[in-house]
């Protein structure tokens, strides 16, 4: 009897998580709960609008080291990797990563370890985190100090190493 309950069990925890990604669909989500909200300043194609002080734009390419893709957001009149303080704000950043590309690129968020604690690259309080099952891992002995988000799943965090390349989700502060 025994190897039938596991077998049950196992079965249930596959169809359960079949169910739960199915039932997620970034495109529709951004079709019907976020639709298209270019951003009300003009910062030129790409942006959207990210809750009513902030616009953000999901760059694709170049992929870049996690301090380039810093120095390149701040390029930006009040530009600095993005920051998430809620459930919805990362439902809003998917779509606008979405938008750039439905393939689901791991994307530099402006998350860090700054030696001591998780802190966001604009000075906001770390307030919120969506991290993947697992993370932050740290990697052993090779601190893992920059965030990457859609690690295993859309909107999930992942801690890595500042050296990869990757793309990057800029905002601005309007």
């Amino acid at each position: 009897m025994r190897p039938v309950v596991v077998t049950a069990v196992l079965l249930l925890v596959v169809l359960m998580s079949m169910s739960a990604s199915a039932a997620w669909n970034p495109g529709e989500m951004c079709r019907t709960k976020y639709p298209a909200n270019y951003c009300r300043k003009d910062l030129g194609p790409g942006w959207f609008q990210f809750g009513p002080n902030r616009c953000v734009k999901a760059i694709l390419t170049p992929h870049l080291f996690y301090e380039d893709a810093r120095k390149h957001c701040r390029t930006f009149t009040n530009g600095e990797l993005v920051s998430i303080h809620s459930f919805k704000e990362l439902e809003q950043l998917e779509c606008a990563m979405y938008r750039a590309t439905t393939g689901k690129a791991h994307y530099w968020i402006g998350l860090y370890w700054n030696g001591n604690s998780y802190a966001w690259d604009d000075g906001s309080k770390f307030d919120y985190s969506n991290w993947a099952r697992g993370q932050p891992d740290s990697h052993w002995l090779k601190p893992e100090g920059c965030i990457e988000m859609n690690y295993g799943g859309w909107g999930l965090w992942n801690d890595e190493h500042c050296y990869r390349r990757r793309p990057f989700v800029c905002q601005a502060k309007l």
